[in-house]
């Protein structure tokens, strides 16, 4: 169909007004058809041209296309009827025979450019070969599938199985506590308790018994920092714990003893029981009370040299037990010595170790060492407890069970060393027993054995059979029911 098909030759006189509008309006719709003809024929080409292309639907196609004709065409028909009106007002055949040239060129030049348009697109599109348009596809889904790849391997390693991980743990040794409290404000609050013991030491015992504790204290804490530096490990004499492991040994040895002999002590503490274990955390049994045992069974004589206490508290209190007595050798009332009434063994004026006559000051330290948190009242409770009633099973008068529970190191050990966080149990139930061993055997000794005291004992033993105890007495899990049988 040719622009010449498109061309209406306009009448030469017109009759009336309104034989002008219909046969105007009859040539519009003819006009339309033939545009609406046209459009369906270059959609159909179209459509052949581009059965590869998915993303366009057919239907915004066709709408699209004759959409602008339309338009087109029906611009110049109303600018066409509204200057035919203003004709025929005028009644001039030449103004309506102008107008419907210019009318007809207008309507022209639409169609025309909708011919130079329509086809264009579709003639650019069906020049590109399928072939090009598929690999384009190929390389558009390949750089789809390559870019999360990418992406994967850029992304940081989370721990695969050929990944190297980024998450560095650090363990360190126990206790592990979820808290701000650390290893060293626990043991310096361990340290602040056991001052009103020690100052209580020095006024029974003299100035001596301060000598002894420095120079328990410092060999301990030379001794480690020694064993670190020459194994290149990192010194850890600022977490205090060697500074207490000093001074519990030399509160339970007596203050006649040699100095040299606490010094190997304390070194025997450190090094053998406790350094070569794997330090804080590791040793298997407290590094005291394992050195007192090692001191008792090489030099028995030395340790079981007790003197009196100062004389001067004997006589504040009106008590002529020691008031007459100097600073001599004696037995201690467990050894079946000097007796003392329960004034006499809370406050401490009665022969025994430095850091165990005084009862009142065990139970300061303990008191705040219960405030700030560091111990429970579980493992010494049922310690205490259960020493006093295997005594009275075990032939102990119920009359004095009071100042038996008050002499030697039981308030000491059971508050200071039974509780240790390294040696002791963790879980409660384990607890219970651990603290039930400790008293059977105290009170099994005491009673039956050769030795005057048996605490330090008690409680290494029972150190060893803790991995034992914990291994039975697992706790019940959270939301765990029974099983059925």
């Amino acid at each position: 169909m040719d622009e010449k098909d498109l061309k209406v030759e306009a009448p030469s006189e017109l009759e009336k007004g309104t034989d002008i509008d219909t046969r105007e309006t009859e040539i519009v719709s003819e006009k339309v058809e033939e545009v609406k003809q046209v459009a369906t024929e270059n959609v159909e080409e179209t459509s052949t041209s581009e059965e590869t292309k998915t993303e366009r639907p057919v239907r915004e196609r066709r709408e699209r296309t004759p959409r602008e004709p339309r338009e087109r065409v029906e611009r110049p028909a109303r600018e066409r009827s509204s200057r035919v009106a203003s004709d025929e007002v005028s009644t001039s055949s030449e103004t309506t025979e102008n107008s419907e040239s210019g009318e007809e060129a207008k309507s022209e030049r639409p169609v025309r450019e909708r011919r130079e348009r329509t086809p264009r697109e579709p003639r650019e599109r069906s020049e590109r070969p399928t072939r090009e348009r598929r690999e384009r596809s190929a390389e558009s889904g390949e750089a789809s599938e390559e870019k999360p790849a990418r992406e994967r391997r850029e992304r940081p390693a989370r721990g695969g199985r050929n990944e190297e991980p980024q998450i560095k743990l650090f363990v360190g040794s126990s206790p592990h506590l979820r808290s701000e409290a650390t290893v060293s404000t626990v043991m310096r609050d361990v340290v602040i308790a056991l001052i009103p013991t020690l100052l209580a030491g020095i006024y029974f015992f003299g100035l001596r018994a301060l000598l002894v504790t420095l120079v328990s204290v410092v060999f301990a804490v030379g001794s480690e920092y020694l064993y670190e530096k020459l194994t290149h490990k990192s010194i850890t004499i600022k977490d205090y714990s060697a500074v207490i492991t000093g001074m519990l040994l030399a509160f339970n040895v007596p203050v006649t003893i040699p100095y040299w002999m606490v010094a190997l002590g304390s070194i025997f503490a450190i090094i053998i029981v406790k350094q070569l274990y794997g330090g804080l955390g590791m040793n298997f049994m407290n590094p005291a009370l394992a050195a007192r045992a090692a001191l008792m069974a090489s030099f028995p004589t030395a340790m079981a040299n007790y003197v009196a206490p100062n004389s001067g508290i004997s006589n504040l209190i009106n008590s002529s037990t020691y008031s007459s007595l100097d600073a001599t050798t004696f037995a201690t009332p467990l050894s079946k010595g000097t007796q003392v009434n329960f004034l006499e063994a809370f406050i401490g004026v009665r022969g025994g170790c430095i850091g165990e006559v005084s009862t009142i000051c065990l139970l300061i330290g303990a008191g705040y060492l219960l405030y700030r948190g560091v111990i429970q009242l579980r493992i010494p409770l049922v310690f205490i407890s259960t020493t006093a009633v295997v005594l009275a099973l075990t032939g102990t008068p119920v009359a004095n069970l009071p100042v038996q529970l008050l002499m030697g190191g039981l308030i000491l050990g059971a508050f200071f060393m039974a509780t240790d966080y390294v040696s002791a149990p963790v879980n409660r139930k384990a607890q219970v027993f651990f603290a039930m061993g400790c008293g059977i055997i105290t009170a099994l000794i005491r009673n039956f054995g050769n030795l005057p005291e048996g605490v330090s004992y008690s409680i290494l033993f029972m150190n060893i059979l803790t991995p034992l105890l914990e291994k039975y007495c697992v706790p019940k899990v959270f939301g765990e029911g029974r099983v059925k049988k």
